[in-house]
């Protein structure tokens, strides 16, 4: 028997419409002119739905909180997207009325989407890919460390991280197809670190003994290094794809220069083995363009992360800087300076020197 022609399935991390992004997409601009190619050179280009249409009102407990509007979905199409994740931790910021407005307009750009629903046995349902006798599933979860902050009585369901039933639900979807993707937004013990947490390499450990066949993963804002086992690609966190800074009243949160370096990932399934390659770009303002000097960036980042894993305690000395450390560097890059220099500036306030 022939082996079949490799299905191409290529991959974005976070995608928010939110801010200044609405007035650009809306005038009919395109900030995603450069990295388009990219995503239209695929069977299939699968993206995370993290700013959902503004609705009449807002999940109050969840700070902070995005929106758009449903205009700017056009640009969905403008990349090519065939899937897009919903299970995210900003699925109900605009409540259920803003939920079904983005879902009409999915359905209008007939553009498939997982993760989340208003029917509660319709939100782990998996999504089943078929081309040239291919057929590849997705299933898609989001992780309660990212805070979701859902207020009980809430009409709309995310598809929630839970281990056991993961487990399940890839063994059960293994009989039907041939390849298992499992699209996770998690990570949120790791905000903005460039590495996974200790607890999500056990994780993916399991989900891929029990037959899935990629992981990928989004919402720590950072492009994070990823791992193979047994095999298979294990892609912590995508970054952002394209995000600006969120605004909630008087209150800024504004993106960093970590969230702004991000990849689009090629998986290349065949009956052989899984490839996977990344293509590095920048997020230049409110434009995504291609970077092919990333790599070295990415590769030093992917260095340390093999070091440290193996490192007895690395991963103590990593989790202390991602939360002692990491906030002093942000700062300081805020206030175009160095950690040093905001050192020197406490010393002083706490002298009184001017």
């Amino acid at each position: 028997m022939a082996a079949r022609k490799p299905v191409r399935i290529r991959f974005v991390g976070d995608i928010s419409f939110n801010g200044r992004y609405i007035n650009l997409l809306e005038s009919g601009d395109n900030p995603f002119d450069a990295i388009s190619p990219v995503l239209k050179d695929a069977d299939l280009a699968v993206g995370n739905l993290e700013c959902l249409a503004e609705g009449s009102a807002e999940n109050e407990k969840k700070v902070p909180r995005i929106k758009t509007s449903v205009q700017t979905f056009n640009a969905l199409n403008d990349l090519n997207l065939g899937l897009v994740t919903l299970a995210t931790n900003h699925v109900y910021d605009n409540q259920k009325e803003g939920f079904e407005n983005s879902i009409q307009k999915l359905n209008e750009l007939n553009i498939s989407y997982l993760g989340a629903s208003t029917d509660k046995t319709e939100a782990g349902l998996p999504f089943i890919f078929e081309k040239d006798s291919w057929k590849i599933g997705f299933l898609n979860y989001v992780h309660e460390d990212t805070n979701p902050k859902l207020p009980e009585g809430a009409d709309v369901y995310p598809n929630i991280f839970w281990m056991h039933k993961i487990i399940e639900d890839i063994m059960q979807l293994k009989e039907e197809v041939d390849k298992v993707v499992v699209l996770l937004h998690w990570g949120g013990k790791c905000d903005y670190g460039y590495f996974p947490h200790q607890e999500q390499i056990g994780q993916a450990k399991e989900m891929i003994d029990a037959g899935a066949d990629a992981i990928v993963g989004h919402h720590t804002h950072t492009f994070q290094s990823h791992m193979v086992y047994k095999g298979v690609p294990i892609y912590f966190s995508l970054g952002n794809f394209c995000f600006d800074d969120i605004v909630n009243g008087n209150s800024i949160w504004p993106i960093r220069e970590s969230g702004r370096k991000s990849g689009v990932l090629e998986l290349e399934f065949s009956d052989k083995k899984t490839k996977h390659n990344v293509f590095p770009f920048r997020l230049d303002g409110l434009e995504v363009k291609p970077d092919d000097s990333l790599k070295l960036q990415f590769v030093k980042w992917q260095r340390r992360f093999n070091l440290i894993r193996n490192l007895p305690g690395g991963y103590l000395l990593y989790c202390y800087w991602l939360k002692r450390w990491e906030p002093v560097q942000f700062h300081a890059e805020q206030q175009n300076t160095t950690i040093m220099g905001i050192a020197v500036r406490k010393v002083k306030r706490i002298f009184g020197i001017k």
